[in-house]
């Protein structure tokens, strides 16, 4: 797979104005050398969002997260890395150039070729829907039995998948896709390896198609829905609906059907109104509710919970139907809303009434009683645990409150707590201090990975906070007094590393790679980046100042650190053998003991 040349990078990061990558994502405001404004990553309303334009990097304060431009289009696009180096060349007008040359239809990325295919097969289903009479009981079903028009078909790019198995693969083949892209799309199925276009046989068939797209907007996978003419030999023939299988661009815990087309029409003060399935979505547009989104068939996840988030609604007005599966299904999606700081409002429908049938034969103006009628999670959990038909009991109003309580340990912020908690004292009708004093009683549940972390020894790193400190500070240091960073690769002994930490990686790769001539300063750290998380690190190394009187003294004195630590994990690796060693050999490990002892009471001779 070629890559984009190093020289292609530096010259984005060089050219490329951080603020202006930023700006239309956050409001910022000038403070000094840098900018500032609030957080995109989260909700907040005092600053803690800082871009240093001549440094390149971003810290968010709020979050602890940093990084680069390519790191913050990473996070705010959902893109991988040579995506957001690719989403800024195109946006800045740069040239790109590729190691093994230009980006030509072979070279590109395998994704780059799967998302375009995505895109050809799109356009190919439409066609087919508007076009061929194998589809017009299919143009008949949308409009006469869905009540959709023929104008909602074509901003959708409803499509429709021929029932021949072999109609999808030859017109890939006519259209020179390559079978690489094919096999990893997962719109066909085909034996790993397969390289005969012949031999791919279409996945979905015979099916209305519904395109996903991310929030960019691209094609990334389908939904097919079941019509009359679907095969008999389908292997999913009684399926109602078939996705597509997740592959390296569709991940549906982490997409929301329609947030492209929502998140356009989000302006302030308004909420996105979640509905349970894609063509509930687009019945929503078609009555003008443009800010409808849909899970993918599935329970809603902390991913789509954050996605949500990212674009600050004033609230997620969630329909329902209104029998108990959708009420239950409500209640599931509560600790997450609250874990995210969303709040939620639920429009509760009549029992047994379908949300398409009320938009359709209604339009918008169904939603205006259902919203005067909304309730917000602590209201929807409290009626869920009450009885309807008489006065509570007290212990029912207790089981009610421990519903409540047990909910609200997903709460962050206390004053929200304890707003909440005095919410649900009125609707049970008890005493709010009373409600707040049982909830402290209540021991929030501890999380299973820390149970885990219990269980497993201390790391490296949360053993030896000095040590960490010592590794970071060194970092610091090579790249902010380059001047020492080649002397420094010659004579530390890089054993003394501890590789164990993005940080010890970073800093024995660098060295390593000064050592060995494979890049010319520190300067050209750029070449050696491998993951996001090293890009955070070098945005938090080139956000912080220390104080440093004499560089060269405070790289020895770390120096002395790492290799105190080095020794003192030996010598205890030592005595460890030597409990469960025979006699002869416990004499020969306590002479290696002490040569280590007198070692590590000696100075360190190394001197910059």
């Amino acid at each position: 797979m070629p890559r984009v040349k190093q020289s292609s990078i530096e010259t984005i990061k060089h050219q490329v104005n951080l603020v202006d990558v930023v700006a239309p994502y956050a409001q910022l405001k000038k403070a000094g050398r840098s900018w500032k404004g609030l957080s995109p990553f989260t909700q907040e309303k005092t600053p803690s969002f800082y871009v240093h334009p001549d440094r390149g990097f971003y810290k968010c304060f709020s979050t602890g997260e940093g990084g680069d431009c390519f790191t913050f289009i990473m996070k705010q696009e959902n893109l991988e890395f040579i995506e957001a180096v690719e989403f800024l060349a195109k946006k800045f007008n740069i040239s790109l150039e590729y190691e093994a040359g230009g980006p030509s239809r072979e070279e590109v990325s395998l994704r780059k070729q799967i998302f375009e295919l995505h895109e050809l097969v799109t356009t190919w289903f439409h066609q087919q829907f508007l076009e061929s009479q194998e589809a017009g009981p299919v143009r008949d079903y949308w409009k006469n039995k869905r009540g959709f028009s023929p104008e909602t078909a074509k901003e959708v790019k409803i499509g429709y998948a021929p029932a021949a198995r072999e109609a999808l693969a030859l017109y890939c083949k006519e259209r020179k896709i390559s079978t690489a892209a094919m096999l990893q799309s997962g719109l066909f199925f085909a034996r790993d390896g397969e390289r005969n276009h012949e031999n791919f046989k279409s996945r979905f068939r015979g099916r209305l198609m519904i395109p996903i797209r991310d929030v960019q907007g691209r094609v990334v996978a389908f939904t097919a829905r079941q019509l009359p003419q679907t095969p008999a030999d389908d292997p999913a023939r009684e399926a109602k609906y078939v996705n597509s299988p997740e592959t390296s661009i569709f991940h549906k815990g982490r997409i929301l059907f329609g947030m492209d087309h929502a998140r356009t029409h989000l302006k302030d003060g308004d909420s996105f109104l979640l509905v349970e399935g894609q063509l509930d979505a687009i019945r929503c547009w078609s009555v003008g509710l443009h800010t409808a989104v849909a899970p993918q068939g599935t329970a809603i996840t902390d991913d789509q919970m954050h996605l949500l988030r990212r674009y600050e609604p004033n609230s997620i007005e969630c329909l329902l139907d209104g029998d108990s599966a959708g009420r239950k299904a409500a209640l599931r999606a509560l600790p997450l809303a609250f874990k995210a700081g969303l709040e939620f409002r639920f429009l509760l429908l009549p029992e047994k009434a379908d949300p398409d049938d009320l938009l359709r034969e209604q339009g918008a103006e169904a939603l205006v009683p259902l919203r005067a009628s909304s309730k917000s999670g602590i209201e929807l959990l409290i009626a869920e645990n009450l009885p309807k038909d008489r006065p509570p009991s007290t212990h029912e109003k207790t089981t009610a409150l421990r519903a409540v309580f047990e909910l609200l340990h997903h709460v962050p912020s206390e004053v929200a707590r304890e707003d909440y908690i005095q919410i649900a004292a009125r609707l049970v009708n008890v005493d709010p201090m009373a409600a707040l004093r049982d909830f402290q009683k209540v021991p929030a549940p501890r999380p299973a990975y820390q149970q885990q972390e219990k269980a497993q020894p201390a790391s490296k790193a949360k053993r030896d906070p000095l040590l960490t400190q010592a590794t970071w500070e060194l970092l610091w240091l090579v790249l902010h007094h380059p001047e020492y960073a080649n002397k420094l690769s010659e004579i530390i002994d890089y054993e003394w590393i501890n590789t164990d930490s993005t940080t010890g990686r970073l800093l024995s790769r660098l060295l390593a790679e000064l050592r060995e001539g494979m890049i010319e300063s520190v300067e050209q750290i750029e070449n050696i980046i491998d993951t996001v998380e090293e890009r955070q690190l070098l945005a938090d190394i080139h956000s912080r100042e220390l104080l440093v009187e004499v560089p060269s003294k405070q790289i020895e004195f770390c120096l002395e650190r790492l290799r105190r630590n080095y020794v003192e994990a030996q010598i205890k690796q030592l005595e460890q053998k030597i409990i469960n060693s025979d006699p002869e050999t416990q004499i020969r490990l306590m002479r290696e003991r002490k040569a280590l002892l007198r070692n590590v009471a000696l100075p360190l001779q190394v001197k910059l």
